[in-house]
């Protein structure tokens, strides 16, 4: 991963490319969705926000500091995928993913659970203990930048670190009792900062889903991994798929069949679990439905 990226206030807009591949987890059941997808951004700086007016010292001090968060999240992801190319690391991960997904009865989102219970182990490898450590406060500085700046907008820190701080927030699930409390503050950001339906609609599946609620939107989907060429959904929907459908449809999303119709056709998981199709590319600047 690239070193943290260099604001001057001056720089123009650059997209970010995303490796095709996704940090999910086989669990005995179902697919535990990873944390999160690793990201592969282009070395770039941050792009100032339009109204000038608010590219403050503070602000860009601010948006500095959540793009190395982002970065180093991304670094530890990307490390973890490494280690569990181990044999040794792998059946061990693999024993712990077990007992959490049980103990929380979550095959989906159990990533942030299942290394905080291993770094407690005397035995503990020294990256997973740093990851638990990274993680714990890292979610501790998402909270206190929201609680003392509010939510990072594109108008206050620029198009990235709004973007990268969706990220941050996405992968806090132990914090998931505070982002509970956020849910009016991602409606609002939802429709002021032009985010893209699925960021929104996935983060609100991903609030209920660690919560032990059912999904709202249908987000949580991808490929069968007992059936080749089919697709499901991995999380019960709140009501039926006519009614989530109507929902989708109000914010732009298309019908949960469309989206199940591109896994079982070899869509892979994306970002926010977008249904990635053979050459399609992803970029930070998706996060919104405008740029």
């Amino acid at each position: 991963m690239p070193e943290a990226w260099e604001s001057d206030g001056h720089s123009p807009n650059r997209r970010f490319q995303v490796a095709n591949k996704i940090l999910a987890f086989l669990l005995p059941a179902a697919l535990a969705i990873g944390s999160a997808n690793a990201l592969t951004p282009e070395p770039a700086q941050q792009t100032p926000p339009a109204a000038s007016g608010a590219w403050t010292a503070h602000n860009q001090a601010l948006a500095h500091q959540i793009t190395q968060l982002f970065n180093e999240d991304q670094t530890m992801i990307n490390d973890l995928e490494r280690a569990r190319h181990d044999p040794a690391f792998e059946r061990t991960y693999q024993s712990y993913a077990q007992h959490v997904e049980v103990e929380l009865n979550d095959p989906n989102f159990s990533f942030a659970a299942l290394f905080e219970l291993w770094a407690q182990k005397p035995d503990a490898p020294e990256l997973v203990r740093r990851y638990a450590t990274f993680h714990n406060s890292t979610d501790a500085r998402i909270e206190s930048i929201v609680a003392e700046d509010g939510w990072p907008q594109r108008a206050t820190v620029g198009d990235e670190a709004a973007a990268q701080f969706f990220f941050l927030f996405g992968h806090a699930d132990d914090q998931n009792p505070w982002r509970l409390t956020q849910q009016a503050t991602l409606d609002r950001v939802f429709r002021e900062d032009h985010v893209t339906p699925q960021m929104y609609a996935h983060l609100c599946d991903r609030l209920a889903n660690v919560a032990g609620k059912p999904q709202i939107y249908g987000t949580i989907m991808g490929p069968d991994q007992n059936t080749p060429g089919a697709a499901k959904l991995y999380w019960p929907l709140i009501d039926n798929i006519a009614a989530a459908d109507r929902r989708r449809a109000k914010i732009g999303l298309p019908s949960i069949e469309d989206d199940l119709e591109k896994f079982s056709q070899g869509a892979t998981i994306g970002p926010y679990m977008t249904p990635l199709t053979k050459g399609m590319q992803w970029s930070l600047a998706d996060v919104y439905s405008t740029h």
